[in-house]
């Protein structure tokens, strides 16, 4: 029971997505800060310039000033509070709660209390994140609330405040636990669906979408690593004499394998039908290089196609280091696939590996 309120009160998964919440309660902030200038700007027209009176007292020029000058800072820091739009938006909650305590219940008894339930009922609803902080604010701040009304207003006003403000809280902490489920939610289907779209089907390997993309990022930042391009080899046999069911059983098998020689932070794809795509990101050394081929070609070897026959899978696969000089991907598939043609003209079953710097290659087809 207790985990079960803590994880209501905490989600972990929304760990996942402070980047995403982040800009939710930028947006909220900008929302908070402009709707108030607004409004501010109405009131203080009606009264200060139009002489039109309210029946209560609202300090409109106070709050117009506050929403200007945040306004402005949101203007010209905009970038900064994106990023850290949770900070911020906690930060001009707080005021807002702690000023509209303060006029609603402390310098004047005879104030109208509808100012903070305003409040009360309205920020909740605003913010994004793990709802036992949103309790917490929102309580803290209305016993404060409650501490100064009780002292400064009569009992009868004071216990109609009081039932006042549990009706508000009890809608507005309930529509915010609902909304931020909603958005979970949202966030988890996006993800999924990100993953699913970034993601072959059969297994489950990166496809050319989702692994291209990390790898120009890669190679456009000048993140060295070694790119294999990697061939199943005579997979139409595959298919033609033990059918396509199988090839598709080699084609998981062969993605295992390369899930287990390489690291989650390595990016691993399916080219596309038989072929393979492999960024090992930071793996320069030549040597070190060779020693996971010849480590990679053995894997291959224990994927067996006839245990009668003694058949075996081989792949061919060609292998460019990059340590930060070639200029894109598309340099690299070509590098990487020439080297893997030279693998297939001498046989298969092998592996061609090349270290050589993007400038000095260059410099050697314009001589040959």
């Amino acid at each position: 029971m207790a985990k079960r309120i803590l994880r209501e009160l905490f989600p972990p998964e929304l760990e996942e997505f402070r980047g995403e919440l982040a800009r939710d309660n930028a947006a909220s902030l900008a929302v908070l800060l402009f709707m108030g200038f607004f409004f501010s700007f109405v009131l203080f027209l009606c009264q200060y310039v139009f002489k039109v009176r309210f029946f209560t007292h609202v300090r409109s020029l106070e709050y117009l000033l506050f929403f200007s000058i945040g306004a402005g800072l949101f203007i010209v820091n905009r970038k900064e509070i994106e990023a850290k739009g949770t900070f911020f938006l906690y930060i001009c909650t707080a005021v807002l709660f702690l000023w509209s305590a303060y006029l609603s219940a402390g310098d004047e008894s005879d104030y109208p209390a509808f100012l903070f339930l305003f409040f009360a009922v309205i920020i909740p609803l605003l913010i994004r994140d793990a709802f036992g902080y949103i309790l917490l604010e929102t309580l803290a701040f209305s016993a404060f609330f409650l501490f100064l009304d009780f002292r400064s207003r009569p009992a009868e006003i004071f216990r109609m405040d009081l039932i006042h403000l549990g009706m508000a809280l009890f809608v507005s902490l309930y529509l915010s636990h609902r909304f931020i489920r909603e958005r979970i939610t949202i966030l988890e289907n996006s993800a999924r669906a990100e993953t699913k779209a970034e993601h072959d089907a059969l297994t489950g390997l990166f496809n050319r979408r989702g692994g291209e993309q990390l790898i120009r990022t890669y190679v456009l930042n000048s993140i060295p690593g070694a790119f294999f391009m990697i061939d199943v080899d005579n997979f139409k046999h595959i298919n033609d004499s033990y059918g396509h069911a199988r090839g598709d059983e080699i084609l998981k098998n062969i993605a295992r394998c390369l899930q287990k020689q390489f690291r989650e932070s390595d990016v691993v794809m399916r080219y596309g039908g038989d072929e393979f795509i492999v960024y090992a990101v930071g793996m320069g050394d030549i040597r070190h290089v060779e020693s996971r081929l010849e480590r990679l070609t053995e894997a291959f070897h224990e994927i067996v196609l006839d245990e009668n026959a003694n058949e075996h899978v081989t792949c061919s696969i060609g292998c460019q280091i990059n340590l930060g000089s070639w200029p894109d991907y598309g340099t690299l598939v070509e590098a990487a696939d020439r080297l893997l043609y030279t693998v297939k003209e001498k046989g298969r079953d092998g592996f061609r590996c090349s270290d050589a710097d993007y400038s000095v290659r260059t410099q050697e087809k314009r001589l040959y």
